[in-house]
């Protein structure tokens, strides 16, 4: 088997769910080490048991140059055995079409990520400047793999691919996203005297949640626009007869450029206000120990875009269309936090995050020729 399936289907065999991404973690970091490279390990503070690392590398043409990062991430999302017509963890191509957990998302852009960097470990002359590349964990998560390798300031490049699942278009702009969380007070009494006893928090909240996804939103001419989604409202005692003084609301809310947490904050409160609830609600962002992800846009014609595109057309003689992506992911902490121009493509398949998942070789394959070929245009020796 060419080595570049190979990788794709030994990582596909190990179990990395989110979770326990060691198994993928020393896979990468052996291979690395067989093209001569030393791989770094990194974890994140909750990762007491040290079963979640990140591996990451550098390659030096030894000729000064620009970088370029290749990243990935290892973890998947679990599986429910009963569901699949294949062992999840044993790779089975049926009709071109590979099954397995993590075939799809992303352990194809792992592989052609791997076998990218040997190529240009074996062809230095070929680029200048250095690669890095990174293999992370909790991207199904919190993504606290990716935030680690930020603190560490490991994370420097002119450029960035994003090896997802995305291949029949390129995404260069995502929306952010911020959680919120609500409390929502009313006053207790028997059931039996309410409406003239008490006050029903779970109707206060109803009415606040109501008004919370009639709120606008700003537009974007490529993202469209923001949304409200009220997740889940809890409260009130099915035991006792007693009126719900107290109503909990979690909140999501998908962002655009120009929209901010604290902007968001400002509406829910303006919309309580309206509702005479203003001195009945507690709202703030939900703890989290990572960062929230905010919206970003890379120009469409941006080198790295082009390159891309170019290098698309080269291998396939097809176009490549822009996208951009409704959701968040890695690649918004890139574009944000570190202020990388990054691109989303890798191998692509079907089933993501579901049963029977699949993904398809030539797409492996194809998007290994376009990564070098990105490559070369971009870190031209």
């Amino acid at each position: 088997m060419e080595k570049l399936f190979q990788r794709w289907y030994d990582l596909i065999s190990i179990d990395s769910v989110s979770g326990h991404e060691v198994g993928a973690a020393d896979y990468v970091a052996e291979v690395l080490r067989s093209m001569g490279l030393e791989p770094h390990y990194s974890y994140f503070p909750e990762d007491t048991d040290r079963q979640r690392p990140s591996v990451w590398t550098v390659l030096d043409s030894g000729k000064p140059g620009k970088t370029m990062l290749l990243i990935g991430h290892i973890d998947t999302v679990d599986v429910n055995l009963k569901n699949w017509k294949t062992n999840p963890f044993m790779p089975t191509e049926i009709d071109g079409k590979v099954y397995g957990r993590g075939s799809m998302d992303m352990k194809g852009g792992d592989a052609a990520i791997l076998s990218t960097v040997e190529y240009f470990a074996q062809h230095k002359d070929e680029f200048s400047g250095k690669i890095l590349v990174c293999f992370v964990a909790d991207e199904e998560g919190l993504s606290k793999g990716t935030y680690q390798l930020v603190d560490e300031d490991v994370v420097h490049a002119d450029y960035a691919i994003m090896a997802e699942c995305r291949y029949n278009n390129v995404a260069v702009g995502f929306r952010g996203r911020f959680s919120f969380e609500i409390t929502v007070k009313g006053k207790a009494g028997h059931a039996s005297r309410y409406p003239e006893v008490g006050e029903n928090a779970l109707i206060s909240a109803g009415r606040l949640a109501a008004a919370i996804e009639a709120l606008p939103t700003l537009s974007h001419p490529k993202l469209h626009h923001g949304t409200w989604c009220v997740r889940y409202l809890a409260g009130g005692n099915s035991g006792a007869l007693v009126v719900p003084d107290s109503c909990y609301m979690f909140v999501d809310r998908y962002v655009v450029p120009g929209e901010d947490e604290a902007m968001c904050i400002r509406q829910m409160q303006e919309a309580a206000e309206k509702l005479g609830l203003a001195d009945k609600v507690d709202i703030h962002l939900k703890p989290r120990n990572s960062p929230y992800m905010k919206s970003f846009a890379v120009p469409e014609d941006h080198e790295l875009v082009v390159k891309l595109q170019e290098s698309f057309k080269e291998v396939t003689g097809e176009d490549l269309p822009i996208d951009y992506d409704p959701s968040v992911c890695d690649s918004n902490i890139l574009a944000v936090s570190c202020g990388i121009p990054v691109v989303t493509f890798g191998p692509s398949g079907g089933n993501m995050h579901g049963d029977n998942e699949y993904g398809y070789p030539y797409q492996v394959k194809n998007c290994y020729e376009i990564y070098k070929q990105t490559i070369k245009k971009l870190l031209s020796a």
